[in-house]
């Protein structure tokens, strides 16, 4: 059965990509908490939380107001999976839920669908200047959903 071999081929390549881009989400995650932990950095009274993180979860606090980065993959067109972030702040009055700030996208190499200000280049996922960028621009968009979720 050739359509059956190249399914079972399929999903194999796709459990690989998955550990990498698992992993690549992780190595984001420790970044950020390890920029954020810095001295230099640790005066803006933002947390990082990696409890989750094997649930492919990181979760940010700053100025009360939990930014929540949520990893999962999708199956491209082209046959290969993608890394994708979507980032969410929690709001508890009147009721509880959660609204998308963004998300984001990344392949196995760690390379990011996103630009930094003024740059042609894209935004690595790890380890990277870039990197603290990404967490810095949703935790600052979590300030701007309050003002939208009011009106």
């Amino acid at each position: 059965m050739p359509y059956s071999k190249e399914l079972h081929n399929s999903l194999n390549k796709a459990s690989k990509q998955h550990i990498a881009l698992t992993e690549k989400f992780e190595e984001f995650a420790n970044f950020i908490k390890h920029c954020i932990d810095t001295p230099s950095v640790a005066t803006n009274n933002i947390n990082v939380s990696l409890q989750e993180l094997d649930k492919g979860i990181m979760t940010t606090t700053f100025a009360g107001r939990t930014t929540t980065f949520v990893f999962n993959t999708a199956l491209e067109d082209n046959g290969d999976l993608e890394g994708t972030v979507r980032c969410y702040i929690r709001h508890d009055f009147p009721e509880p839920k959660q609204i998308r700030l963004g998300e984001f996208a990344f392949n196995e190499a760690g390379l990011t669908n996103l630009k930094l200000p003024n740059e042609d280049s894209k935004i690595s996922i790890a380890n990277d200047f870039g990197t603290l960028h990404i967490a810095l621009h949703f935790i600052r968009e979590g300030l701007r959903a309050f003002r939208m979720a009011a009106r």
